[in-house]
C-alpha cells in the first residue's frame, strides 16, 4: 500500500478512516438510490459497527457472540442462501481489523499451534476437488468452510486479556437468555395454537406433526438449538460451582433451568446425549462441590422443578400429546425410518470413501454423490451423513479425517495442560466449561453433520483463547 505522507499532526491511521469513510458514503448513496429502503438502513448500522469495531476490534467478537444463536430468526433469505448478522459482523471484523494492522505495518498475531492442523485440514480439500460431482456446490460448501472457521483466529487474537474474556461471556449469557426465553414463548404459543406466523416455527416442528412442539427458537432447527445451549449451560454450571460467576447464585441457577428446559422441549436425541456427556466431564472437575448436602438437594429440586415444567408444558397439547409418543420419538435411535434412513447413508459414505479413499469426494459432495442428477437439487435438498466423522470420511477421505481428528488433539491436550496449570480460578471453570462443551458437541456431532456452524468453530476459537490466557501468563510467570 503506498504511504501517506502528510505534514500535519494527525495519525496515520486516521487519514485511513477518513478516506474509508468517503468510500462508505459514496457506496451508501449508491444503496439508498437503487436498493430498498431497509437495506440502506442496515447499511448505515453495518458502517456505525464499522466505526466501533475500528475503535475497539473486541466490539466486533462481541457482536458475533450476541447474534451466533440467530440463524434463521434475525437472518436474511435470498434465493437459496440466509445471510445472518453473525456472518456479517465477522466479515466487518475480520476486515477492519486487518486493516489496522495494515495501517500500523505490523501483524501482532498470538500463538496459534492449533492453527496449524486446522489450515491443512482445509488445504485438504483443495486435493478433493477433482473427484466431486457437482463442482460449484462443493466450491459454495468449502467457501463456506474457510469462512467460519477464521474464527478459530480472530477470536483468539482479539481477546487477549481475562476482561476481554469476560465481556465475551456475558454478552453470550445475554444473548442465550434472550433466545432461550423466546423458546419457552414459542413452545407456549405453538402449544396452545398459535399461528406459525406468530411462533416462528418451521412446519415440520409444530405440534400437530408429533403431538408437542419441538423448541428451535431462532435457530433453523430443533438440534442446531440444542447444540447451541451446550455453551451456555457448560458455563453456567462451571460458574456456579466454581463460585466465581459474575452474577448471583440465583440468577445462574434460573438461567440454567431455563436452558435445560429448552434443551428439553428441543426434543433432540443427540442434544440429550450431548448434555449427559457433558455434565460427566463437569462432574469430573467439581465432584467434590456437587457432592455435598446442599448442592445435591438443589440439583434434586432443580431437577424436579424442570420435569415438572416440561410435563405441564407438554401437557397443553391435550389430547393429542401422550408421553408414549413423546418417549417414542426419544427411544426409537435403532428402529423405525429415521433409522433406517441413517443406516442408507451411513452405508453410502463408507461406499463414497472406497471410490476416494484418500481425499474423498469434496467438501458437500457427499450429496451430489448419492444424488440421481448430480447437477439438480432434489426435491427434498441434499442429502447428508448425519455423522459428522463419516461423513467427512466420504468427503475428505481418511488424510482429511487424520487432519480433523488432529484439531481435536491439539484442543483436548492443549486444554488439559491449561486446566491443570492454571492459577486462576475464573479461567480454569472456563477452560472446564469449554472443554466439556467441545466433548458435548462431538458427541451430538454422532447424529448429525454440518461443518460450517458459526457457534462451533466459535468455541474453537474461544477455546484457543483461554488456553493462551492460562498458558502464556504461566509460562511468562516461570521465567520470572
Amino acid at each position: 500500500m503506498p504511504e501517506i505522507k502528510t505534514n500535519s499532526n494527525i495519525p496515520k491511521k486516521y487519514w485511513y478512516l477518513i478516506l474509508g469513510t468517503v468510500l462508505l458514503s459514496l457506496a451508501l448513496s449508491f444503496i439508498s438510490v437503487n436498493f430498498p429502503w431497509y437495506l440502506a438502513v442496515g447499511a448505515i448500522v453495518m458502517c456505525l459497527a464499522g466505526f466501533f469495531i475500528w475503535r475497539q476490534p473486541l466490539v466486533g467478537i462481541l457482536l458475533v457472540a450476541f447474534w451466533l444463536p440467530f440463524e434463521r430468526l434475525g437472518a436474511f433469505e435470498t434465493g437459496d442462501t440466509t445471510i445472518r448478522l453473525s456472518q456479517i459482523f465477522l466479515v466487518i471484523t475480520f476486515g477492519v481489523w486487518f486493516f489496522i494492522l495494515i495501517s500500523k505495518g505490523k501483524f501482532d498475531f498470538v500463538r496459534n499451534r492449533t492453527l496449524i492442523p486446522i489450515v491443512l485440514f482445509l488445504l485438504c480439500g483443495v486435493f478433493s476437488l477433482p473427484n466431486t460431482l457437482n463442482f460449484d456446490r462443493t466450491l459454495i460448501v468449502y467457501a463456506f468452510i474457510i469462512f467460519t472457521a477464521t474464527l478459530s483466529f480472530i477470536v483468539p487474537n482479539l481477546i487477549r486479556t481475562k476482561n476481554d474474556l469476560k465481556k465475551t461471556i456475558l454478552v453470550i449469557l445475554v444473548s442465550f437468555a434472550l433466545v432461550a426465553s423466546f423458546g419457552l414463548y414459542q413452545f407456549a404459543a405453538d402449544m396452545i395454537g398459535l399461528p406459525r406466523e406468530v411462533t416462528g416455527l418451521r412446519e415440520l416442528y409444530t405440534k400437530d406433526i408429533l403431538g408437542f412442539t419441538r423448541v428451535q427458537s431462532t435457530a433453523y432447527e430443533p438440534l442446531y438449538f440444542a447444540n447451541y445451549l451446550l455453551l451456555p449451560i457448560a458455563l453456567l454450571m462451571v460458574l456456579f460451582f466454581s463460585g466465581k460467576g459474575t452474577l448471583k447464585n440465583t440468577w445462574l441457577l434460573l438461567l440454567l433451568a431455563l436452558g435445560l428446559v429448552n434443551l428439553v422441549l428441543t426434543v433432540s436425541r443427540g442434544g440429550y446425549l450431548a448434555l449427559f456427556a457433558l455434565l460427566f466431564v463437569i462432574s469430573l472437575y467439581y465432584y467434590k462441590k456437587i457432592f455435598t448436602v446442599k448442592n445435591l438437594i438443589i440439583i434434586i429440586i432443580s431437577g424436579f422443578v424442570v420435569g415438572w415444567v416440561v410435563l405441564r408444558a407438554l401437557g397443553i397439547g391435550g389430547d393429542f400429546f401422550t408421553l408414549d409418543k413423546f418417549s417414542e420419538h426419544v427411544t426409537n435411535a435403532f428402529y423405525g425410518a429415521s433409522y433406517d434412513e441413517r443406516v442408507d447413508t451411513f452405508e453410502r459414505a463408507i461406499e463414497a470413501w472406497r471410490d476416494h479413499p484418500w481425499f474423498g469426494v469434496g467438501f458437500g459432495g457427499f450429496g451430489p454423490y448419492t444424488a440421481e442428477h448430480p447437477e439438480y437439487v432434489p426435491e427434498d435438498g441434499w442429502r447428508i451423513v448425519n455423522n459428522q466423522f463419516l461423513e467427512i470420511l466420504a468427503e475428505n477421505g481418511v488424510i482429511g479425517l487424520f487432519l480433523y481428528l488432529m484439531v481435536l488433539l491439539f484442543l483436548f491436550v492443549r486444554s488439559l495442560r491449561a486446566i491443570r496449570i492454571a492459577r486462576d480460578n475464573y479461567l480454569r471453570a472456563v477452560m472446564i466449561a469449554l472443554l466439556a462443551t467441545l466433548i458435548g458437541i462431538i458427541v451430538q456431532y454422532q447424529t448429525f453433520s454440518t461443518l460450517y456452524i458459526m457457534h462451533i468453530w466459535f468455541v474453537i476459537g474461544l477455546m484457543i483463547a483461554v488456553q493462551n490466557l492460562i498458558i502464556f501468563n504461566h509460562d511468562s510467570n516461570q521465567l520470572d
